[in-house]
């Protein structure tokens, strides 16, 4: 398949091969992917596979650049490989599931950074987090094909210190690797295999600037193997407000967008620090990170009234989407168009839906007015409300964790009315009204 004619069989088999990718990148389908999406696709090939495929590759093997030559048979066994298998023949020959990257659930520990911000799939961007659990697997996978002995965690120490409190914030790392056999020695801030920096052996420091809150789980990693890692809760000062964009989000001061009864973050404000709403609208996140007395992902309530502000060209489909963070789960609820829902994503803690095999149309609202949204889990049966209607429920089956914070994102921008949170027999924990800067534990509406 180096060059000249592709047999059909070729023709189907990397057909079966990039829907594959698509899965199991969590980018969805590659007819809409924009740049940023081959880059990331890239970075994750290299950090399973340790082969680069380089940007305009990928958009060859996609379509997206014309090129008369078929993709070489190097650049078949990379892609491939990124899937569990050996190579392409044993790709071509082989039932349509790959091996070793079975399991396509979400990793129960998640981190809260974005990857990137194509605003198009704002709903199915959690996806990419599904990236973690397949790396993981795989990385074991090759740990035992190797025939190495797994590393003993005692014989290493790995602990972690912010050195402020708010955002950016930089994290010290502390850590003894000098029983590693190898100088493959990294620290990873999150989930996320790109987001690996190599230290020295014999090093004992390293830090890390992180430039959105939330809950992480860092590794030190010696080779292939994760030989330590501990919860990481970076707390944002209040409201964090920011448009999403790499490497460094465009932030904005609390006091600039609170009041008046609504936390919103004006059209006139992003494009004053240069950040264009068209063609590609941006993301606006309000998020915020803190211990929630007590409050458990098994028994809550959430409340909040919210609306998406900004219509305009590719932002017609007014994607939101809601984070409930906890320590090592999370809750998305998304929220669209009408016409868009198809493009949703719905994860509650272990339980995941997308709009493409799932009817999730009871999402799908006007957001251009406020909309009410009700989350209810009651000894781990979850209830999801819009606009007064039961939405969605579901069965919570994995262990609960204590909740750290909320996220609002809107393609474009948008505006939140309230936000609350209280226990099942109505005792308030967490309120704001954006009425003033007070302190939000004690602003109620």
């Amino acid at each position: 398949m180096d060059r000249g004619i592709i047999e059909k069989k070729d023709v189907d088999s990397l057909a079966r091969c990039r829907r594959q990718i698509e899965q199991v990148s969590g980018l969805g389908s590659g007819e809409g992917w924009t740049t940023a999406d081959f880059d990331h696709l890239s970075e994750a090939i290299l950090a399973t596979t340790g082969a680069c495929l380089s940007v305009t590759t990928l958009k060859r093997v996609w379509g997206k650049v014309r090129y008369d030559s078929s993709p070489t048979t190097t650049t078949l066994n990379v892609l491939v490989q990124y899937l569990g298998y050996s190579n392409w023949h044993d790709f071509q020959d082989q039932a349509p599931q790959p091996n070793p990257v079975a399991d396509r659930t979400l990793p129960r520990r998640i981190d809260s950074s974005p990857v990137h911000t194509n605003s198009r799939r704002l709903g199915n961007r959690v996806i990419h987090y599904k990236v973690a659990i397949c790396l993981i697997g795989l990385l074991t996978f090759m740990v035992v094909s190797d025939g190495q002995k797994p590393l003993s965690p005692q014989d290493f120490s790995f602990r972690s210190r912010p050195v402020t409190y708010g955002i950016p914030n930089s994290v010290v790392f502390d850590y003894d690797a000098t029983a590693s056999p190898t100088d493959s020695v990294f620290i990873q801030q999150s989930w996320d295999p790109t987001r690996r920096q190599l230290v020295s052996r014999t090093g004992h420091q390293h830090t890390s600037i992180y430039y959105h809150p939330g809950y992480f789980l860092a590794k030190l990693v010696v080779g292939k193997q994760i030989v330590r890692e501990h919860d990481l809760l970076i707390r944002s000062d209040g409201w964090h407000i920011a448009v999403l964009q790499e490497p460094v989000p465009v932030y904005f001061k609390a006091d600039e967008v609170i009041g008046q009864g609504k936390l919103s973050l004006p059209v006139s404000l992003i494009e004053s620090s240069h950040v264009p709403m068209q063609p590609q609208p941006p993301v606006v996140r309000y998020r915020y990170i803190r211990e929630l007395a007590g409050l458990r992902s098994d028994n809550f309530v959430f409340e909040t009234r919210l609306r998406h502000d900004y219509r305009i060209g590719a932002a017609a489909c007014q994607q939101t989407r809601l984070m409930i963070h906890g320590v090592g789960d999370m809750f998305f609820i998304p929220l669209s168009a009408k016409g868009c829902v198809s493009d949703l994503f719905l994860g509650v803690a272990d339980h995941q839906v997308d709009g493409h095999n799932t009817d999730l149309s009871a999402f799908g609202v006007n957001l251009s007015k406020w909309v009410t949204l009700r989350c209810a889990v009651i000894q781990n049966k979850a209830r999801i409300w819009v606009n007064g209607q039961l939405a969605y429920q579901a069965i919570i089956r994995t262990s609960p964790v204590d909740l750290v914070g909320i996220t609002y994102e809107f393609t474009g921008t948008g505006s939140v009315d309230y936000c609350r949170f209280s226990r099942p027999t109505g005792e308030l924990v967490f309120a704001d009204s954006f009425d003033s800067r007070a302190n939000p534990l004690t602003s109620k509406k």
